[in-house]
């Protein structure tokens, strides 16, 4: 009797897991994301993942301190222990667990902008430590040291197990530097040998990279979140090459260069799109998707002829030095926010708004690269972060996909 309920159970598993590739199900949990933090869902929408070049690869012979540099570079200001600490860790785990050290370290800055502390908002929602590891995801599949998960062969699921038995996988741990990392690079190893079988399985909507399944899980829903890692990547990759500055176009022979680093960069609402009441009001610039905090380049060298704020009401602009500028409340500030004008040789001119700081003011002369200001949201409601970037002829404007196209994906063109 023992032997035939035995017999009878063995066949359900091997039923379920042969139907598990072709088939709804599946042999283990469904891991499935929630709440993931997304600004500009339509934009991401539009564009299909053949509009976007392949990434770039990472630089081989990787060398430890330009590598800590680059990261320092991305993050911004932090103390000179916690950048070692957290390149060595990166990098140390990245290893381990042979996978991308620039992946991993674009992911910190994603999810975390390399701040330490957990925010209560996302320990509510189950995500920890510098990448805000979704540690319930993922504690069904960790028994005793090994981490449980399934690739498709043959028509069937089989099952995998890799060893992390480092630390015990809870939310605590998930919390401190060192294991937290070490979670993170071995989830990432698990996602890119998954990446296939569960791209065949689930209807998830295309995507470029498995780093999609971080914040979805086994069904990719959107695309935002990939982009915003890859485009850190990016960024990270050309800090520790030290790519500097390349033209990317020209304005009536001024020649023109990215206002934001890690290009090609998103363009997520186009140059006269009907706005205001009844649609009476293009458009006058582009949006370009990026990261608050991230530094804004003028296009071009020139002169600045406005350093300030869009205050309520019309023709409300009020110089500011960068002090006065942080001291701002959005709640104070008109539609534009912070923003910087910028006169250029020939009669034309560039205006970049939204910041969410100023990095120079009235008649400062700038290079183009100089970093004149940081990105933000500054003026405005329901927008997440983005530049928005306007060029002028004399009086007249210009469309700024035009001469920055090789720095865009624009699903618009």
């Amino acid at each position: 009797m023992m032997r035939t309920a035995f017999a009878a159970i063995l066949a359900v598993v091997v039923l379920i897991v042969s139907v598990g590739v072709a088939g709804e199900k599946v042999p283990w949990r469904r891991r499935i994301g929630k709440d993931v933090a997304t600004y500009h869902l339509s934009a991401h929408k539009r564009v299909s993942p053949e509009l976007w070049p392949a990434e770039p690869d990472s630089p081989a012979n990787l060398e430890p301190d330009r590598f800590r540099d680059a990261l320092g570079q991305l993050c911004g200001r932090m103390p000179a222990e916690r950048l070692e600490r957290y390149a060595g860790a990166v990098l140390g785990e990245a290893g381990r667990f042979d996978v991308d050290p620039f992946l991993l370290a674009a992911l910190l800055y994603d999810q975390s902008r390399c701040w330490p502390r957990t925010p209560k908002r996302d320990v509510e929602r189950g995500r920890f430590g510098l990448t805000r590891i979704p540690v319930p995801m993922h504690q069904p599949h960790v028994r005793k040291g090994e981490y449980t998960y399934y690739v498709g062969s043959s028509g069937a699921w089989r099952p995998q197990t890799l060893v992390v038995d480092q630390y015990p996988f809870n939310k605590w741990q998930a919390a401190k530097v060192e294991p937290h990392l070490y979670f993170a690079a071995a989830i990432l190893s698990i996602f890119e040998r998954q990446e296939e079988s569960l791209h065949s399985h689930f209807e998830g909507v295309p995507h470029r990279h498995f780093i999609s399944h971080w914040f979805y899980g086994d069904r990719v829903r959107e695309v935002e979140p990939e982009n915003r890692v890859l485009t850190a990547r990016r960024r990270l990759i050309g800090y520790y090459e030290g790519a500097g500055l390349f033209r990317v176009g020209d304005l009536g022979g001024l020649d023109v260069y990215p206002p934001l680093d890690g290009v090609p960069r998103l363009v997520i609402d186009y140059f006269g799109n009907p706005r205001g009441r009844k649609g009476t009001t293009g458009h006058r610039g582009i949006d370009i998707d990026g990261a608050a905090g991230e530094p804004v380049r003028a296009i071009a060298a020139g002169r600045i002829t406005f350093a300030g704020v869009d205050l309520p009401g019309p023709h409300a602009h009020e110089l500011l030095e960068p002090e006065e500028a942080a001291e701002l409340a959005n709640s104070e500030m008109g539609p534009g926010g912070l923003y910087v004008a910028v006169n250029h040789a020939g009669g034309y001119g560039s205006v970049y708004m939204h910041l969410e700081s100023l990095a120079v003011q009235h008649w400062d002369e700038v290079e183009a690269g100089d970093v004149i200001g940081t990105l933000g949201r500054s003026g405005t409601v329901k927008s997440g972060p983005h530049l928005h970037l306007e060029i002028r002829k004399d009086t007249d404007r210009i469309d700024p996909a035009e001469p920055l196209a090789a720095a865009l994906v624009d699903p618009f063109r």
